[in-house]
């Protein structure tokens, strides 16, 4: 385990009033010594004043704030200091230098977070919370990180391997005392021992499409025939000019995708070319960019004008369309400031929206934010929500170890052999949240039998 002292800017670079540099591992407090005057460990978490110079030149740099935390009650659990400097480009790259020529190592990414779980002051889950908090561009996905660095996750999975534990337990029991008080542990118990904790982690990995969508994005595709109003739909729902509007068919000629949060939920928006057979090759390259995209959609905006007074075949085109589409799809009438033509009124129900007054658009969004994150919404924030693609399968390892379990104890596979499935289950999980060793599961077993007498 690493320990030696990095350093590292812990803020964005560029033009700003602060900067803060961040220090960390072991003799950082000698090494600060070195470029501060004066300089005081202790008291501990007491900002300071100071002069940083060059160790070797003495050459001053900036008039700092210092604060020290010496581990292991800081963010890493080594000595910490950080200093606060004066932003901009040259002097944080100068304070940061000095540092280096102090002793310092410059920090790998994440190298401070890291150091924090080796330390054993945040899991794995509550890192990977710490880079999705940072990340997070709509509430919703700061809820659910701020959630999942409280340990929110991270107690329910470590609730999730305890009852692998004493499954094992049960197994390891009837192994080793047959005999004991009542006899052997019955079938029915560890029926349904095993019953309780399947379901508990098919319910959470269940949450797996819901979680993953919010922790990207969902993918939403724009679509339909040329000149549907697609573009302009498109930046209102950006809320800027970001496609190119024209009254010109065919004027997109490929995906254009931005990010957008609808009604505090992220959302990644695809702009495609007009659905339509075409003799220009570019904008055939195009059509077939939308249609790989739609292939991968989360949900689809299929938009119509209906101001044009579209006929049968048009609307023939459109259920062709809509009958091979996988992703749920939500029709949008455009241009609903212009009158219906009377002959012919919408015949599938759908959202109507106009750009020009903005009528609709506040209900394209929840419906939107229903579709795509409908089952998200039901689970409300306090449930946890497994967010990322090692977590699920983690997740999914763990389900089918214990099926293996379930299959060999129902063949009448010796008792031993199925319990090495449920210690593969456990240790599925412990690539979420630790390690688990043999003394785990005896612990387990004298504390819930009397094999002592």
């Amino acid at each position: 385990m690493l320990s030696d002292p990095i350093v590292a800017l812990a803020t964005p670079p560029g033009r700003g009033a602060l900067a803060l540099i961040r220090l960390s591992g072991r003799g950082v407090f000698d090494l600060a010594a070195r470029v501060l005057q004066p300089f005081h460990p202790k008291p501990a978490r007491r900002v300071a004043r100071a002069r940083l110079h060059h160790p070797q030149s003495r050459e001053p740099i900036d008039d700092v704030l210092v604060v020290c935390f010496p581990g292991p009650g800081s963010y890493t659990g080594e000595d910490v200091v950080e200093i606060s400097a004066h932003g901009g480009l040259l002097v944080p790259a100068e304070v940061v230098a000095a540092c280096v020529a102090a002793g310092a190592r410059p920090a790998t990414p994440g190298e401070f977070t890291r150091r924090a779980v080796q330390n054993g002051k945040m899991d794995v889950l509550q890192a990977e919370a710490t880079a999705d908090l940072i990340d997070a561009g709509a509430p919703a996905q700061r809820r659910r990180a701020l959630q999942q660095l409280e340990r929110g996750l991270s107690r329910r999975l470590e609730a999730l391997r305890d009852e692998i534990l004493e499954l094992e337990a049960l197994i390891a029991y009837d192994i080793d005392f047959p005999e004991e008080d009542e006899g052997p542990v019955s079938a029915e118990r560890v029926a349904r021992a095993w019953r309780v904790t399947h379901e508990r982690i098919a319910r959470l990995l269940a949450t797996a499409p819901h979680g993953e969508r919010l922790h990207a994005g969902a993918l939403v595709v724009v679509a339909g025939p040329p000149n549907a109003g697609k573009s302009s739909l498109f930046n209102a729902l950006l809320g800027r000019e970001r496609a190119i509007v024209t009254d010109i068919p065919g004027t997109t000629r490929d995906a254009i995708e931005a990010q957008a949060v609808i009604d505090g939920l992220p959302f990644r928006l695809v702009d495609t070319a007009g659905l339509r057979d075409s003799d220009d090759r570019v904008e055939r390259l195009g059509i077939e960019v939308s249609r790989r995209y739609l292939g991968a959609a989360d949900l689809i905006l299929f938009c119509e004008a209906w101001d044009e007074g579209r006929g049968t075949g048009d609307e023939s085109a459109r259920d062709a369309f809509l009958a091979q589409c996988a992703a749920p799809v939500v029709l949008v009438r455009t241009k609903a400031d212009l009158p219906l033509p009377s002959a012919r009124p919408p015949d599938r129900p759908s959202v109507a929206v106009s750009v020009v007054t903005g009528e609709g658009l506040a209900e394209l969004g929840r419906r939107l934010a229903e579709v795509a994150f409908g089952g998200l919404v039901a689970l409300g924030d306090v449930e946890p929500v497994v967010t990322r693609e090692r977590h699920r399968l983690a997740l999914e390892r763990a389900l089918r170890e214990l099926e293996l379990f379930w299959d060999a104890r129902g063949n009448d596979v010796d008792a031993a052999a199925t319990a090495t499935h449920l210690r593969a289950a456990a240790g599925a999980l412990d690539d979420l949240i630790g390690v688990v060793t043999p003394e785990d599961v005896l612990d387990r077993v004298f504390a819930s039998f009397c094999v002592g007498k």
